[in-house]
């Protein structure tokens, strides 16, 4: 059987001798944007909303950054336990960490690694993924990951409301500022070649953007100054 970890010591020297802005991380962590959840049901009728982990692996990239820079996870440790009609259930249990390797939670999670159904026992071979993942997403709950999930907040329709329109103006917000940034370095072309080396770097995000014709119009704007003014300069 495992063990529970060892206590620990978290560096508090991080965060500065001002300890009023202890919630500051998990403010933007515990909010979730809804379409990023996904519905579940469980046997007894229970029902709930899960956080898909792909977009809190975001969240936390964009919090402290890269993974294994920024944040990361201890070496997992599983168990095997068996349970009734031949089930056999994988627990794992894993460290997690922030900013420094010293600020340290723990989480646990787990799966069936084989399951009986209608048909009988099948193993699943995604068990011991999906245990870890379960058990790493634990860990981060400590800092507010879906913390908003967690405290049933996503049982209030009006809150789920609030969180897709806080969430649609954040992507627009997004979309603005790297809209202005691809008209800045088209205003900061000297040369046809330099428009040329930007449309090669940039033509695909360019057309990915809602307002690809702004853009468009701007960096011929921009070719046609450039030829004009070396016409005149001939």
């Amino acid at each position: 059987m495992l063990r529970p970890p060892a206590p620990f010591t978290v560096n508090l020297k991080l965060w500065g001798s001002d300890m009023s802005d202890n919630l500051n991380i998990w403010n933007v962590l515990g909010k979730t944007d809804p379409a990023h959840t996904k519905g579940f049901s469980r046997a007894g009728g229970f029902k709930g909303t899960a956080l898909k982990p792909m977009w809190a692996i975001k969240q936390l990239t964009e919090q402290f950054g890269p993974v294994g820079m920024g944040w990361g996870t201890g070496e997992p440790r599983f168990e095997l336990v068996h349970g009734q009609d031949g089930e056999v259930l994988v627990y794992c249990t894993v460290s997690v960490w922030h900013t420094c390797r010293d600020n340290v939670s723990w989480g646990v999670g787990g799966d069936k690694a084989i399951a009986k159904n209608k048909n009988g026992l099948f193993h699943d071979d995604e068990a011991f993924k999906k245990a870890f993942t379960d058990a790493t997403m634990n860990g981060f709950k400590s800092l507010g990951v879906g913390a908003d999930i967690h405290m049933g907040q996503f049982d209030d329709n009006k809150y789920v409301a609030q969180m897709e329109r806080e969430f649609a103006a954040k992507e627009v917000d997004a979309q603005a500022e790297i809209d202005r940034q691809l008209m800045a370095a088209i205003e900061a072309c000297d040369t046809p070649e330099e428009l040329g080396e930007w449309s090669a770097k940039h033509g695909q995000q360019c057309g990915e953007s809602p307002n690809v014709k702004t853009i468009r119009a701007a960096y011929k704007a921009r070719l046609d100054k450039i030829n004009n003014q070396q016409k005149k300069a001939a």
